[in-house]
């Protein structure tokens, strides 16, 4: 679930936060992940893309997954980051394309599979000692023009082996009824 408000970890998945993924995840999505464990899902076969509106681009070296372990009584907190690596050709279905949205595959870089496998059996130690953890896809966009358009559409979509087809974590959420301009201009640079 992804719980950070307004913050540039988030502009990940919305370009300016203040959503969670558990109130936008369309039900038939969270029906397909059903039998998808974060924790044991094969790390090559994770699959992310993002689309957004023109205007807007990834920062190069923006985007990672997070993997957070909660404090426990002998254990400090944790924060490991994997780079995702953005697909030069996707393949990505026909049904996820929108005009003036360009879409952006990635996966998990070859160099952090093993470091993703080591964190995923820590991860289950510490699920089986009750210590609270997330994964969760962090990125960074910026703008091309001073002026924000009056909509920020937003969608990311998942797939892993265990699901025949990408799924959508939320698709076209508006970015701007969830920020006002001020914060986005904050958040979301012009690009250098």
């Amino acid at each position: 679930m992804i719980t950070r408000p307004l913050t540039k970890a988030f502009i990940a998945l919305t370009l300016a936060g203040g959503l969670a993924a558990c109130d936008i995840t369309p039900v038939r999505t969270m029906w397909a992940l059903r039998n998808v464990d974060p924790m044991t899902t094969a790390p090559e076969g994770i699959r992310l893309a993002v689309r957004i509106p023109r205007g807007f681009r990834p920062s190069p070296d923006g985007i990672a997954l997070i993997g957070e372990l909660e404090a426990s009584d002998t254990e400090p907190a944790e924060t490991v980051r994997f780079t995702i690596e953005r697909q030069q050709k996707p393949n990505l279905p026909s049904w996820m394309r929108r005009a003036d949205a360009p879409l952006y595959g990635y996966k998990i870089a070859d160099k952090d599979i093993e470091r993703f496998r080591t964190y995923q059996r820590v991860a289950r130690l510490a699920k089986a000692e009750k210590r609270g953890g997330s994964i969760s896809v962090r990125t960074e966009v910026c703008r091309l023009a001073d002026e924000l358009p009056s909509e920020i559409l937003v969608s990311v979509f998942i797939k892993t082996i265990e699901i025949d087809d990408y799924v959508p974590f939320f698709e076209d959420q508006d970015v701007t009824e969830h920020a006002s301009k001020e914060d986005i201009t904050e958040l979301v640079p012009l690009c250098g």
